[in-house]
Formats: C-alpha cells, structure tokens, sequence
C-alpha cells in the first residue's frame, strides 16, 4: 500500500506541478517546483525510506514526459518555452537533490 501510496501522490504533485507552471509566471514555477519537492520529500519523511521518494519522483517524471508530449489534437502542456524547460531541469534536479536528502 505505501507504493501505491507514493506513486498516487507522485502523479498528483506531477499533475499540478504541469498545470500551475505556466500560471502568473515565474511565480507559477516557483510553486509548482516547490511544491513537487516537498511533497516528494515529505513522502520519504512520512514512511521512512528513501525508495517510496523515488517511486513518487519515478511517477512525477512520468506525467512530466506525457505532457511534455504531443496529445491526440498536436496540443502540449508543458512547452518549449522558458518556463517549460525551467520546469523540467529545475524539477528534475529538485527531484534528485530531496531523494538524496536522508529519509
């Protein structure tokens, strides 16, 4: 259950993350980083071990992936653009730095 737990957490943070970084930007990013790494962080906190931060970051980065994708109508949620590629670069190291912070 704290798999499940971790990866259903992971997607939300994901999902809100892509929704909320491109509003009011750079305050947007800023939020939605933060609030990726946090929930990622407080996960390893809440169950003690740094795996269920990487089964939550493992699931971040997938929705991450999907929306930096083409859907069905050619439409992207997480664009080229600099707040885009801010949010996949800064994401991602906030990621590995909070999994490499001690459980």
């Amino acid at each position: 259950m704290k798999m499940i737990y971790s990866a259903a957490l992971g997607l939300l943070a994901g999902i809100a993350a892509v929704l909320l970084h491109i509003f009011y930007p750079p305050v947007g990013l800023v939020i939605a980083i933060l609030g990726s790494a946090s929930t990622i962080w407080a996960i390893g906190r809440h169950y003690g071990a740094r795996s269920f931060k990487l089964i939550a970051s493992i699931a971040w980065a997938l929705i991450l992936w999907r929306a930096s994708s083409f859907g069905v109508g050619n439409e992207l949620l997480v664009q080229g653009n600099p707040e885009g590629s801010a949010l996949v670069f800064l994401g991602l190291v906030a990621l590995f730095i909070v999994i490499a912070l001690p459980a």
